[in-house]
């Protein structure tokens, strides 16, 4: 079964001086269990397409099911729901609360899920558990290391049972023994869990730790690579930097 599922997707915005295109006639499967990357320069539209996986961007046309949901049909409150429950947001800055202990900041979307309060300390501990930082729980983001505060992250995005989890940039502010650590702990949780994992990223020595890397340039995805079984289809041609393109609408 798909977890993700992209027909003919195309994003044009059009509150800027110009309708700038972002997206074109973009078609994406992306299974149950599968750990991704995608990956593409600055303006290359990738993030575009993680806001749009992620639901926090409507595309301009083309069909997009989550887990079997054409998210089209869905209404503002039916989205933030399937958000809530369907995925988990790992960031490049993390996103902790300053003021809020470690166990408090996994807690979070628990909260907003409306999980009691003892409910909710157990399973944020379980998951301090799951990413080694079970003796962390009682300290501020400012008490620990990058490396562990992405760790945090991770636990958080975890919280609800996402079936989904994108991870934007996340070993980006890392040094490169932490940003190892943070692949290795996501792949792991991707064994044990089950979960699909995507991972958006710039850099090539992150995208080749995973089993997939999905190639993104000017808005198209040019590039789908399988790292497990070395196949590739391309229309290849050199990755450059450039911005997205103006159109007439």
């Amino acid at each position: 079964m798909n977890v993700i599922e992209l027909k003919d997707i195309g994003m044009v915005f059009t509150d800027r001086s110009e309708p700038t295109l972002a997206l074109s006639h973009i078609d994406l499967a992306i299974g149950k269990g599968e750990f991704v990357a995608i990956i593409g320069p600055s303006g290359s539209g990738k993030s575009t397409l993680m806001n749009v996986i992620g639901l926090l961007d409507t595309p301009t046309s083309g069909e997009f099911y989550l887990d079997g949901n054409l998210v089209a049909s869905l209404n503002d409150s039916s989205l933030a729901k399937l958000r809530r429950e369907k995925i988990g947001f790992v960031f490049q800055s993390f996103n902790l609360l300053p003021r809020l202990s470690v166990v408090q900041n996994v807690e979070l979307p628990l909260v907003y899920g409306g999980i009691p309060p003892k409910q909710r300390r157990a399973r944020a501990l379980e998951l301090l558990g799951l990413v080694g930082l079970h003796d962390r729980a009682n300290y501020k983001p400012h008490q620990i290391s990058g490396g562990q505060t992405q760790r945090v992250a991770i636990a958080r995005a975890l919280a609800n049972h996402p079936s989904l989890i994108l991870a934007d940039e996340p070993t980006g502010n890392l040094d490169t023994k932490a940003s190892k650590a943070i692949i290795d702990e996501l792949r792991r949780l991707n064994r044990d869990t089950g979960a699909t994992i995507v991972i958006v990223t710039h850099n090539p020595e992150v995208a080749v730790q995973t089993d997939r890397t999905v190639t993104v340039r000017d808005g198209e995805i040019v590039n789908d690579t399988s790292q497990k079984a070395s196949k590739t289809k391309s229309k290849s041609a050199p990755i450059a930097d450039s911005p997205h393109r103006r159109i007439t609408v």
